[in-house]
């Protein structure tokens, strides 16, 4: 294996590593969120608008690590 399939690997691994870790920030953030909406199963007095802004937020962030994968990947030789 040459040095430049090496570093092709790592920018490979890095890019599955953000595509993973914004895959389960994506989850858990919109999770709760959308059980909530569906269900109502949060109990009474939860603040229901922070509850959807941190699922907005967990979305922004999960499409900014997924968009770094991205630009990761555009680094192979």
């Amino acid at each position: 294996m040459t040095d430049d399939d090496k570093a092709n690997e790592r920018l490979k691994l890095t890019a599955n590593w953000l595509n993973s870790f914004s895959v389960a920030i994506l989850t858990a953030g919109l999770l709760a969120p959308a059980a909530q909406f569906v269900f109502g199963i949060l109990p009474e007095g939860t603040n229901v608008g922070v509850v959807y802004a941190v699922g907005g937020v967990c979305l922004i962030v999960g499409a900014g690590l997924h968009w770094l994968g991205q630009v990761a990947l555009g680094g192979l030789e």
